[in-house]
């Protein structure tokens, strides 16, 4: 049964810690609750191997967002800094990552430094975070907004995954019947290949020789499909080749303006969350500006930011490098004009994320039938080319 670390208040307003063990957290939460407890922080203790203690870690997005999350919802319940990280400390295994900063934090130094030094594999805009809340008092709000950006971060992939899954599942199944065409039906024909009396069509003899090159040379075929599955998930793997995939669909019709809304979207929402956890306005745009992929994008901030150095202003600088509408402009000037400017670059993110929503909504709109007819016309010309053959031997008889 799973065992949960807990930080909970009594009845009388002091805190307690302990383990306790349910099915899940619901179970634990209520167990809690039977014992006149009032639960801040329930943390699955995880219990890993020997072997997967001394293997190296991966710390993946969503967890380094939960555990921001977890720190953040500790401290906005009062929670002495050192003691909520001890707490969680508690629910991981022997070399985690926070066992070194409770340790760092003991020592004397900052969270910011602490987290700096613990190998946890933070982005640049949580220190930038982390360091504002230090120096504001509101180490709890600044952690809660890192949190919430990374967490909005790790669901728009997922949703770009679970958007793709459907047409990626609908390609692949047709391809594979596709290959259960050519090597098992279509060679049952191929004997007509080899009748000098019959009159073929050129998509027969094109499709029948196909199968009968498919049927001799299975191996070669299999091994070719196995290469180049691992190239592709070799090829998925690495950053340059995700970057030219992203240049390359930001040049396609249907994809170019979702990516650019996408990546403004990102831009935007970064942007906010730092001026809103007062960040300087430089350092904020220069973080924001790590968050675009597209090389022109990049280009185009990066001019932005140096006239902003100069001493224009942002809605000038923005609107020379090109890199807002008409619309997102007007915003960025309202917010300078009145003072809100965080408030009005949220504003831009959720517009921008509003539209790169339906661009994708779009885009799979017109890939299934796309995909759907693609695979209905091969599988479709391959039983027309056999009909065609099984025709043209009749004729002949």
């Amino acid at each position: 049964m799973p065992e949960f670390t807990y930080t909970a208040v009594d009845a009388g307003g002091g805190r307690q810690r302990g383990t306790i063990a349910a099915d899940d957290s619901v179970a634990a939460s209520q167990l809690l609750h039977e014992r006149r407890l009032q639960p801040i922080s329930l943390v699955e203790t995880i219990r890993r191997s020997p072997q997967s203690r001394s293997s190296g870690k991966r710390q993946t997005d969503d967890a380094v967002a939960l555990l921001i999350g977890e720190v953040a919802t500790l401290l906005e319940a009062g929670v002495p800094l050192a003691e909520a990280i001890a707490t969680l400390a508690d629910a991981h295994e022997d070399g985690h990552p926070l066992k070194q900063v409770l340790k760092s934090i003991r020592g004397g130094s900052s969270f910011s430094d602490a987290l700096g030094s613990s190998g946890l594999k933070l982005p640049v805009f949580v220190s930038q975070l982390v360091r504002a809340g230090e120096s504001t008092g509101k180490l709890g709000a600044a952690l809660r907004a890192a949190a919430t950006h990374l967490e909005a971060e790790v669901q728009f992939a997922q949703e770009a995954r679970n958007a793709l899954l459907y047409p990626i599942v609908l390609i692949g199944s047709g391809l594979l019947a596709t290959l259960v065409m050519f090597v098992f039906v279509v060679p049952r024909f191929a004997t007509v290949l080899d009748n000098p009396k019959a009159d073929l069509p050129w998509i027969s003899k094109m499709v029948l020789g196909l199968g009968l090159w498919l049927t001799q040379h299975q191996v070669v075929v299999g091994a070719v499909l196995a290469l180049l599955v691992v190239f592709l998930v070799w090829a998925s793997r690495r950053a340059d080749v995700r970057q030219a995939a992203w240049e390359l669909a930001a040049r396609l019709p249907v994809l170019g303006p979702w990516t650019r809304h996408a990546e403004v979207a990102r831009w935007a929402s970064l942007f906010a969350v730092l001026l809103n956890s007062r960040v300087p306005l430089l350092a904020a745009l220069a973080q924001a500006n790590e968050t675009l992929r597209r090389r022109r994008l990049r280009a185009d901030a990066g001019a932005a930011l140096a006239e902003v150095r100069g001493g224009k202003g942002l809605s000038q600088a923005l609107g020379d490098a090109a890199l807002l509408d008409a619309a997102g402009l007007n915003l960025i000037r309202v917010g300078e004009r009145a003072g809100s400017l965080g408030q009005t670059v949220a504003s831009l993110a959720r517009m921008h994320a509003t539209q790169s929503q339906l661009r994708l909504k779009r885009f799979l709109v017109l890939l299934e039938p796309m995909a759907i007819l693609m695979i209905s016309l091969v599988l479709g010309g391959i039983m027309i080319s056999v009909m065609l053959a099984i025709t043209s031997l009749t004729n002949v008889l």
